[in-house]
């Protein structure tokens, strides 16, 4: 078991488990009846795909949509482009972007849970990842394969370990879509697409002033959210600002039921602590405990889960702002900026820190019950210093993007594009207390709160303080225009380049709180340049369409990119979109895609550590963790192929099927995970040990080896303070494997993406519903490079934790000002390894069920473009399923494939001036 958890520690930060999922739908406030138009084919969805005229023509000629540099086109050729609208945003009831994804894009691991970061510098910030490629078991690294855009162009990284944007600095009440491209996109974009990608769109035109406020509640949690948006416009641009402040209380595991350390009425083992408030010791096989010192049956035990935070303290402030300005009339001006602020305070309950000391007539407190000579006191610290720790964290960026669109004629235009983006993440890590206050004479282990103040406020003061700053600076040119035109449309070509810089600057020291002597700093940059061009070949149009070739397109892209510190990548893209009749468009897409290691995986030594594990009493497993070198690219290549039916005899009905597929080559993961333990031991990943060219793990050979690692990390060892400490009389140390990041296997995954939604006019105004899905066929993991894939969705070699099936379902109506719907997601259950989970064989499925009411206020005139909206997230309350792993410190436990902080109803109030 503690083989087990000091795994999870060496693992923490690379990686949430979580489920792959489907996608859901609800209504705007005013649905449409469904034309085959861009934009109307949104009516009524939540999560949409995109529309298609037959000639893959949008209406304005001026629209880029995300996965392609093309103007004019509703969506990429052969890919299937999804929208989350604005109206949907709103039924969520959400004030931050991950919450809204949570709710809408099933695509995602995390739909169904709650996305919060922990109290560590390693994984402060939740991650999107499309597909759970990079962010799920057996597939984890410093980044996601999904790139996050805004706009259209790259979100500055936030974080010190992470360089993934955060999707809470991103402000909800701004946002006018969210448009996801489940399939790669490294043709388009470069890095990072493997997975897909999400632009989160914001609007860029309003007219007058217009206040939101929403205040959301449940059982233990309140939280405020006010957005202030002011617009105008004039005959040659606009300019729009939107700020927003939202604050909300933290959610503990005492305030939830489903979460516990204590699996005894699921069958399982009782994983509490029996380090508790009042220290316990043992005399002759009988138990006592303080304060009254008299003997009890058994062992106390406190749930060390009980004051760990579900979700934290949290405050941001998010502010957008667009200008647009027209210089000649074929010269425009543009330029967008965001800035966020979010400051947390994670709670750790500090009953995970479990601890026992010897004491003797020597310590004052000493109280003998039987004769015995010495005790040895099993105790937490939440008399003396309450019961969790707070660890604070400041979240900070801003970022401006300057655009120049040049229209040189009525065939072409050039626009140029420069982004700079800065970014600043503080963690003050306080999970852990410092150990060399106490002794075994100056505490009182009975009863904490005893102990000398001094002595409390010596063992309170210790923090593992970290910054983050991220910066990237980029520029971009793209010419785009219509080389010329074929009887099925106009043939259209996109070029460009593009120049990126990005930095990351990081700085650690632990010690004393505010003690910034000693400080560690290191940085690693990096520099990009891009070439990339598009074609587009619309075969068919409708002014030469023939039986069975209603409409044909063709798409190629490529992209090359080369990296200053691991050199070039070629990566293209093939597209077709073909209609056989009008009705029924087929599609299909093939491409290579790949993500660059990130510079928190590569070469950052900020986080590399020598990791000590106790195996048994004084013998001890030590590995080097943290930044690899040398790393590759994690490369992919996908395709799919789908179809969409819109039968004309059946108005507003829209059926879609698509098989997708995806390999991925060059993992960045850990030794441990491609050998797992005692495996790693026995390869050359091992540096010393039985098992070892070095036979022996000597003082002087692991002090010669010290420059591999920043600090020592004794979470497993709290004894060893030293390495020093690990060669003292009766010690032994078995090994020390290199579980450094470094490319290792390949996964493979594919399934079928399916939605069938219905959108009509009835006599009291309009109906809409949809059901929608994912099934995954296959998921599969080989560890190292030419190895055997392990099937992640059998768990009967490795535990998978992947369910094979997501579906969502949602109902609604609008009549007249009133909008009303239905939603429920669920997330399909999964098998569980045997051994992992004692009488556990499986893991449940997870259904949560959300209400929205809308209603329009013009309709009784009581404000201009004023609505009242309600929403209840998780309507019945359900808790998500049981799971009865082992528990690590400073985490949650006791379920698992999903999450909630349950029933939640929020009042929304809108109005414009």
């Amino acid at each position: 078991m503690k083989t087990i958890q000091g795994l999870a520690l060496l693992l923490a930060g690379s990686a949430l488990c979580s489920t792959q999922a489907v996608f859901a739908q609800t209504a705007p406030d005013t649905p449409a009846p469904v034309a085959d138009t861009a934009g109307a084919d949104a009516a009524g969805s939540t999560l949409a795909p995109a529309a298609d005229d037959g000639q893959t023509q949008a209406s304005s000629q001026d629209i880029v949509v995300t996965g392609t540099l093309i103007r004019g086109v509703a969506k990429p050729t052969g890919s299937n482009l999804l929208t989350v609208s604005s109206a949907a945003i709103r039924s969520t009831g959400s004030s931050a972007a991950i919450d809204v994804l949570n709710q809408t894009v099933p695509q995602l691991p995390t739909l169904n849970s709650v996305s919060s970061g922990s109290a560590s510098f390693a994984t402060p910030v939740a991650k999107i990842a499309l597909r759970g490629f990079g962010n799920t078991n057996g597939n984890s690294s410093g980044q996601t394969a999904t790139l996050v855009l805004f706009n259209g162009h790259r979100i500055v990284p936030v974080g010190v370990l992470s360089t993934d944007p955060d999707p809470n600095l991103i402000p909800a009440d701004a946002l006018e879509t969210v448009q996801v491209l489940p399939d790669g996109g490294s043709a388009t974009y470069g890095s990072d697409a493997i997975g897909g990608v999400v632009n989160f769109v914001a609007k860029k035109r309003f007219d007058g002033l217009q206040m939101h406020y929403q205040h959301q509640f449940g059982q233990d949690y309140h939280e405020n959210d006010v957005t202030l948006t002011a617009g105008t416009h004039w005959s040659t641009g606009s300019v729009l600002i939107s700020a927003a402040y939202a604050a909300h209380d933290a959610i503990f595991g005492k305030d939830r039921d489903y979460i516990t350390s204590d699996f005894t009425s699921h069958g399982g083992s009782d994983l509490r602590t029996t380090s508790c408030g009042y220290g316990n010791f043992t005399v002759n096989g009988t138990v006592y405990t303080a304060p009254n010192f008299q003997s009890v049956p058994s062992v106390p035990r406190c749930d060390q889960t009980d004051y760990t935070s579900l979700t934290p303290v949290e405050r941001r402030v998010n502010v957008f702002a667009y200008l647009e300005q027209e210089i000649t009339p074929s010269l425009k001006f543009s330029v967008d900026g965001i800035y966020g602020l979010r400051t947390d305070k994670v709670y750790t309950d500090i009953a995970s820190i479990p601890s026992s000391i010897t004491i003797d007539a020597s310590n004052s407190y000493f109280r003998p019950v039987n004769g015995e000579t010495s005790q040895t006191v099993s105790y937490n610290y939440s008399r003396g210093l309450g019961n969790a720790r707070v660890s604070p964290q400041r979240f900070e960026q801003y970022q401006v993007d300057p655009s120049l669109t040049w229209t040189i004629n009525d065939r072409w235009q050039l626009r140029g594009d420069f982004l700079y983006g800065h970014s600043t993440a503080t963690i003050h890590d306080r999970t852990g207390l410092n150990g060399s206050a106490i002794t075994a004479t100056n505490f009182n282990p009975y009863d904490t709160s005893q102990t000398p103040s001094d002595v409390l406020a010596n063992l309170a003061d210790h923090e593992i303080y970290t910054r983050g700053v991220n910066k990237i600076v980029s520029g971009q040119i793209v010419a785009n225009g219509t080389l010329f035109s074929l009887p099925g449309g106009d043939v259209k070509l996109a070029v460009g380049g593009e120049v990126r810089r990005q930095s990351l600057f990081n700085s650690t020291v632990t010690g004393a709180i505010g003690d910034r002597s000693g400080l560690a700093s290191y940085d690693a940059t990096r520099t990009v340049k891009a070439g990339f061009a598009e074609l587009f070949v619309p075969v068919v149009g409708r002014e030469n369409a023939v039986p069975f070739i209603n409409a044909l397109s063709l798409d190629a892209a490529v992209r090359y990119d080369h990296y200053s510190d691991f050199g070039g990548t070629t990566n293209p893209r093939f597209g077709i979109d073909y209609k056989p009749f009008e009705d029924l468009t087929l599609r299909g897409v093939y491409q290579t895609t790949f993500v660059a290691p990130s510079l928190a995986d590569s070469g950052n030594k900020i986080d590399t550590r020598l990791q000590v594990l106790t195996l048994a009493p004084q013998t001890y497993l030590a590995f080097i963790a943290g930044a690899g070198q040398g790393l590759k690219p994690q490369t992919g290549r996908n395709y799919s192929i789908g179809g969409d039916y819109s039968p004309h005899a059946i108005r507003g009905l829209k059926l879609g099927l698509t098989y997708w597929n995806t390999k991925i080559d060059n993992l960045v993961s850990l030794s441990l995970g491609a050998y797992g333990f005692p495996g790693a031991l026995s390869t050359a990943y091992n540096l010393c040990g039985a098992a070892s060219p070095v036979q022996q793990c000597s003082e002087a050979y692991i002090s010669s080896i010290q420059p591999l690692w920043l600090r020592l990390d004794n979470g497993g060892a709290p004894n060893i303070q030293s390495v020093a400490d690990l060669f003292k009389p009766g010690s032994n140390i078995i090994g020390v494997v290199d579980a450094r990041r470094a490319n290792f296997g390949s996964e493979k995954l594919d399934g079928f993406d399916f939605n069938v939604s219905y959108n009509t006019d009835v006599s009291f105004g309009t109906i809409y519903g949809q059901i929608a899905g994912t099934y995954i066929l296959n998921k599969k993991i080989s560890a190292t490079a030419g190895g055997a894939y392990q099937d992640y969705l059998a768990s009967t070699v490795v535990n998978g934790q992947t369910p094979k099936y997501n579906i969502v379902g949602s109902l609604g109506a609008t009549s007249g000002p009133v909008t009303a719907s239905l939603t429920i997601r669920r997330n399909g259950g999964y098998h569980v390894l045997d051994g992992i989970s004692p009488g556990q064989s499986h893991v449940r499925g997870y259904t949560v069920t959300d209400v929205f009411v809308g209603y329009n206020l013009n309709a009784i005139g009581f404000m201009k473009g004023a609505d009242i909206g309600v929403t209840v997230q998780n309507l019945f309350d359900a808790d998500p399923p049981y799971y009865g792993a082992s528990v690590s410190a400073g985490a949650l436990s006791g379920y698992a494939n999903g999450g909630t902080l349950g029933r939640i109803v929020s009042l929304s109030l809108r109005g414009r001036f």
